[in-house]
């Protein structure tokens, strides 16, 4: 077994140098027709979430933190006056996701990503009065997350050449066929162990151990 030290390396390479995830809870407002009246809402539903874009901000007492856009389409089902009717709203957002910064320096190109951890659902559907109005409003749960990708210097660790080819298998040695000289006290000098899988041997052979 070799005691060469680890030698170590500075390289410069792309990666993930900060990360962030953040739970946001928001408020839609669904306007209904004047006409309608005795409002109730009936279930509501969240579908097509997606993000647009991703981008690396710098933002006061924060530091860095992504900006994430997407969208979603939110649906109610109410009841009115005996009667019922589905409304379907496009809702966009930007929310800012701060970062744990990796490291101590990015160097340049730094791009960013985020994906939906959880879908938006709704934690809460009601109706609403607002004077001449009435909304349906929907309390909207979202979590998100969004990482920091850019060239940074890291340090490896460089593994010195292996000087010796045994290597064990099944417990055993092997002992590449060397010298007289070198391996002058070794058993098995100049020898390889004969391996046999169990699937290999019959009931008859000698090595054969139910």
């Amino acid at each position: 077994m070799t005691t060469d030290r680890l030698m170590v390396r500075e390289i410069i390479t792309k990666a993930v140098c900060g990360k962030g995830i953040n739970k946001y809870l928001r408020s839609i407002d669904l306007e209904i027709p004047i006409r309608h009246k005795t409002i109730q809402v009936l279930g509501n539903f969240v579908s097509n979430s997606a993000i647009d874009e991703a981008t690396v901000v710098d933002k006061p007492f924060q530091g860095k933190t992504v900006q994430v856009k997407g969208h979603y389409d939110v649906h109610v089902w109410y009841a009115y006056d005996q009667e019922t009717c589905a409304a379907k709203n496009t809702v966009t957002f930007m929310e800012f996701i701060p970062l744990d910064i990796l490291g101590k320096k990015i160097i340049s190109n730094q791009q960013a990503s985020a994906k939906i951890i959880e879908k938006p659902r709704c934690r809460k559907a009601y109706v609403k009065n607002l004077g001449e109005r009435t909304i349906i409003r929907l309390e909207i749960e979202q979590l998100l997350a969004a990482e920091l990708l850019g060239l940074t210097k890291v340090k490896v660790g460089v593994l010195p050449k292996a000087t010796g080819s045994s290597e064990t298998i099944r417990g055993q040695e092997l002992i590449s066929p060397c010298s007289a000289e070198e391996n002058s006290m070794s058993p098995v000098q100049n020898y390889y162990f004969d391996l046999k899988y169990d699937e290999d041997l019959s009931e008859d052979d000698p090595d054969y151990d139910y």
